[in-house]
């Protein structure tokens, strides 16, 4: 699949930017503060629905308009069709999500048209970060794979609000602790699915990142993350297993949840661990394998993504070059075009980025313009 093109109106700094993609590689060079991440968040919302440096919708908008809109045409690599993709947000917080000129429903449907990986310097977060980091990465890249996994998510976060305010009216009036039950079955239902989601895509996620890392470091260096559930070692248990213990466990320290007026357990207090030969590698690695483990995370990302569509996503490089040195870097690119994936790359400095390049596959950004 690739990106053929994509047009801003009044996203960040671009008032007006139309712009057609290679189908190989595409690499924007130019200052900081010019809006190379800027594109690149703009790619990533119109397959995702959010940005990934976590500001709120609203600050996306150019401050002198009161709205945005990012189109964009993809294709696919067995069909000749052109698919279209839009989202429109104004300062009334009115947000439309167009599929092919059909109004979506929810952010959900826009999950699953235009695949995407992102390796950004932030994404140390992943393993630096707490653990809502690791949650939100994990969740993120089980949207784009399982269309029915939004709706999951926003259906448990909404049970996991309820039952917080059920519980402090348990601890504080001293009422309804009749309707406790119902809300418990809810949080088990949708938290155990949640749960079993996130596990079957690591079994498939980290042996392949495991390989890659052997590759990386020329078979020095052993990888591997382990999904820690409050629950306990329910790594091998089916849904129905899951729900078994999560129910249990909600049932024996009930009192100690009204106690405290929190929600103790389920998929929002699980975290994932990372291990660099043997020692965790958020307390004991260096950047540089930290790093490391995050690329070799993406790569498999990759195949997985080409497994199950058969096609490959697209990868979006925001100023990463500069922070790998010459081998990861000359993986990066070997990969990318011993595969032909359609690859949008930003940095400051072409020579960072490699030395097989075509002169049509470079674009210099100015102050929101973009020149070939």
């Amino acid at each position: 699949m690739y990106l053929k093109s994509i047009r801003l109106h009044n996203y960040r700094n671009y008032e007006d930017l139309e712009l057609n993609l290679n189908p190989g590689v595409n690499i924007f060079l130019g200052a900081n503060g010019q809006g190379k991440t800027n594109l690149m968040e703009a790619v990533y919302y119109l397959a995702v629905g959010n940005n990934f440096r976590g500001n709120r919708d609203l600050e996306l908008i150019n401050w002198q308009k009161n709205y945005f809109r990012i189109h964009g045409q993809f294709k696919k690599e067995k069909s000749n069709r052109l698919f279209d993709l839009e989202v429109y947000l104004d300062k009334n917080k009115k947000k439309q999500i167009k599929i092919n000129g059909v109004k979506a429903k929810s952010i959900g449907d826009l999950h699953g048209n235009l695949q995407v990986v992102l390796f950004s310097p932030d994404d140390l977060k992943i393993i630096k970060g707490s653990p809502s980091e690791r949650r939100k990465y994990l969740d993120t890249e089980i949207c784009q794979m399982d269309k029915g996994y939004y709706k999951l998510i926003r259906q448990y976060e909404r049970v996991l609000q309820q039952r917080s305010n059920l519980l402090k009216d348990i601890r504080y009036r001293h009422f309804g602790k009749e309707q406790l039950e119902v809300w418990n079955n809810y949080l088990v239902e949708y938290g155990s699915k949640i749960i079993f989601k996130r596990i079957e895509l690591l079994k498939s996620l980290v042996p392949l990142a495991r390989n890659i890392q052997h590759d990386l470091t020329e078979n020095k260096e052993k990888f591997t993350v382990t999904y820690q559930s409050s629950l306990g070692a329910i790594g091998d248990f089916s849904v129905e297993e899951i729900s078994e213990v999560f129910s249990h466990i909600l049932r024996e320290k009930e009192k100690e949840e009204i106690e405290r007026g929190l929600n103790l357990w389920g998929p929002h207090r699980d975290d994932l661990i990372f291990y660099l030969n043997g020692k965790e590698l958020k307390k004991y690695g260096s950047q540089g394998q930290q790093r490391t483990g995050i690329l070799a995370l993406k790569m498999a990302e990759i195949q997985i993504f080409h497994h199950k569509y058969g096609e490959y996503p697209l990868l979006l490089l925001d100023d990463v070059m500069s922070e790998l040195d010459d081998k990861r870097r000359a993986y990066l690119i070997d990969l990318v075009n011993e595969k032909k994936i359609q690859s949008i790359i930003t940095g400051a400095n072409i020579e960072l980025v490699t030395q097989k390049i075509l002169k049509d596959e470079v674009f210099q950004i100015k102050e929101g313009k973009i020149i070939k």
